[in-house]
């Protein structure tokens, strides 16, 4: 007999939540477009999708951003343990692209720029050329280790106004526009993978705009080894 996960991080639960967004009278919007909007008030939906390992785990994600006909913003890494231009993994992405969602940048400007004794701008200089040369980014989303020994979201509020301007950008994703109109919500490690504050579902009924960031590696359709 098979067993019924009832783990908030399967992609049964990821689709209700969406379901029940909807049903409550959300609108989905990109980061980018919520932005332009200038972060109304209201019941927006953003949804967010680091990825940070296991590409292929983005799969179910797309297919049912397809499915419902939900946009989302999704951060690729470049300087990451894998390589966004290996065939599996740009399919994966491409799909993504396709299905209506924005790509945006997931960095470690400043944690490379240490190691390898470069500049933190020339580094995500760099990081926007490459995965610019397959898609429009005009987001980027600083990527934070378990460990924390770096974390380049100082440096970019630190100097948004000069890195917005030269790298051509329009947001970056912890902006206080958009933290400050929105409900965040996600999940992590405390120290086991769970929700940092309340559950999305929870986030929905009090009707506010909500900012969900999700990791797909988390994430899985039957077992949480699945694609180990």
């Amino acid at each position: 007999m098979k067993i019924q996960s009832s783990n908030f991080f399967n992609i049964t639960f990821y689709e209700n939540t969406l379901k029940a967004a909807i049903d409550n009278g959300y609108t989905f919007i990109t980061l980018s477009n919520y932005v332009n909007l200038g972060c109304p008030q209201g019941k927006f939906f953003i949804l967010r999708l680091d990825l940070d390992f296991k590409p292929l785990s983005l799969a179910p994600f797309v297919e049912i951003a397809k499915k419902l006909n939900l946009p989302f913003t999704l951060f690729v890494r470049v300087s990451g343990p894998y390589n966004f231009l290996w065939y599996p993994c740009y399919k994966q992405i491409s799909h993504a692209a396709k299905a209506g969602c924005e790509i945006g940048l997931h960095t470690s400007a400043v944690e490379w720029a240490e190691i390898n004794n470069l500049s933190a701008y020339e580094v995500l200089s760099d990081e926007l050329i490459i995965l610019r040369s397959k898609f429009d980014v005009v987001g980027i989303a600083p990527h934070r280790d378990i460990n924390y020994m770096f974390n380049t979201l100082p440096y970019l509020q630190e100097n948004w106004d000069q890195i917005k301007a030269s790298l051509k950008l329009s947001y970056h994703s912890y902006e206080k526009n958009i933290e400050q109109s929105t409900l965040y919500v996600n999940e992590g490690l405390s120290p086991h993978l769970g929700w940092r504050n309340l559950n999305p579902l929870e986030a929905i009924k009090k009707g506010s705009n909500i900012y969900m960031l999700l990791h797909p590696h988390w994430w899985f359709v039957d077992h949480a080894f699945e694609l180990e």
